[in-house]
């Protein structure tokens, strides 16, 4: 399960709640649809039938989006802010649409981070306006990843990363 908070607001704002997410190879997409819970929504990207516009995506469009294909639970956190608790082996955006909203995100630029449950940042990734363009033969946008013992996360705004295979870490990088 995972657990988005508004930013500044002390209750649970939605609750998002995954199939487990595997991958075929290293270039795949990760599947499982999320399901929004009542009173949340992932925004839609204006455009042509794969509902992704063409040229610099406006801040109101954009999301931040994570694979947690590790071992642990992990925190997004974005300026400071907890966004989003996620379970080993689940993605948020690994499906069209399902990342993040930037109107559940605190105003742009992102400071995005990938917490350990001790707080250790195991990745991060500043997202600023205009960093998200799509045309009609290219995507560009903001990622990044790291390869531990335990797994890969990948972090991302706009296009997802791909290939290469997953780096077998270090001893000791899974530590929470």
């Amino acid at each position: 399960m995972r657990h988005l908070i508004r930013p500044g607001a002390v209750a649970l704002a939605a609750v998002i709640v995954l199939g487990g997410c595997g991958a075929s190879g290293p270039t795949s997409r990760l599947g499982g649809a999320p399901s929004i819970a009542p009173g949340a929504s992932a925004s839609e990207a204006p455009g042509g039938d794969s509902g992704i516009p063409l040229g610099v995506l406006p801040p109101d469009s954009m999301s931040l989006s994570i694979n947690n294909g590790t071992t642990l639970t992990v925190t997004l956190v974005v300026n400071g802010t907890l966004v989003a608790s996620l379970e080993p082996a689940t993605c948020l955006g690994c499906g069209q649409d399902d990342g993040v909203p930037a109107s559940l995100l605190p105003p742009l630029p992102w400071q995005a981070e990938v917490r350990s449950p001790s707080g250790r940042v195991l990745v991060s990734l500043t997202v600023h306006e205009g960093d998200v363009v799509y045309s009609s033969s290219s995507s560009q946008g903001d990622a990044n990843r790291v390869d531990l013992s335990c797994g890969r996360i990948d972090l991302w705004s706009g296009p997802p990363l791909s290939g290469p295979p997953p780096e077998p870490g270090s001893p000791g990088d899974c530590r929470p």
